[in-house]
């Protein structure tokens, strides 16, 4: 078994230690190797390492309170000029976010995903914020850092959540 996968945690509090550059492109190498509907790779990613900008991201998002901590965050965004069909760019970006938060626990780093789209006011906000181009969904934003809390590994294996076509 992978062990990332299940070391995972959503982390909410961070260290002041930035990011460093490579760590980024990783978590980025990461998200841009995850599967797309008919290999659009409709993803695309906004690195912001600004304390102005992760403070005020509660403004944008009342669930990103952990963002005035995180010394980083990853927007990711679907492009919808990039796919006939919009719907897909949902699955697109969340493929992708998963993948940044297994590789974020392979470098050493927590985070802590929240999600943007379908909210309207939510995707407005980010969209005006950060001066996006229309065609430029904002689906869900990734706080990434070092953690500055441990918490326990849970075992979310739940066999009554199973069925079996035979």
């Amino acid at each position: 078994m992978l062990k990332e996968i299940y070391q995972r945690q959503s982390i909410r509090k961070y260290k002041t230690k930035p990011v460093e550059q490579e760590k980024i492109e990783e978590l980025l190498k990461a998200a841009m190797q995850a599967p797309t509907a008919r290999n659009n790779q409709t993803w695309r990613f906004l690195v912001i390492t600004n304390r102005r900008q992760l403070d005020e991201m509660t403004e944008l998002q009342p669930y990103t309170g952990m963002m005035k901590t995180a010394p980083c965050a990853i927007l990711v965004m679907g492009d919808k000029e990039a796919s006939a069909d919009e719907g897909y760019l949902y699955l697109d970006g969340a493929a992708a976010i998963e993948n940044i938060l297994i590789e974020a626990v392979h470098q050493g780093l927590g985070t802590c995903w929240c999600g943007i789209w379908p909210k309207t006011e939510r995707v407005e906000g980010f969209q005006k914020k950060f001066s996006l181009p229309a065609e430029y969904i904002p689906i869900g934003v990734v706080a990434v850092g070092y953690a500055d809390e441990e918490k326990p590994i849970q075992n979310r294996f739940d066999v009554t959540k199973i069925q079996y076509v035979k």
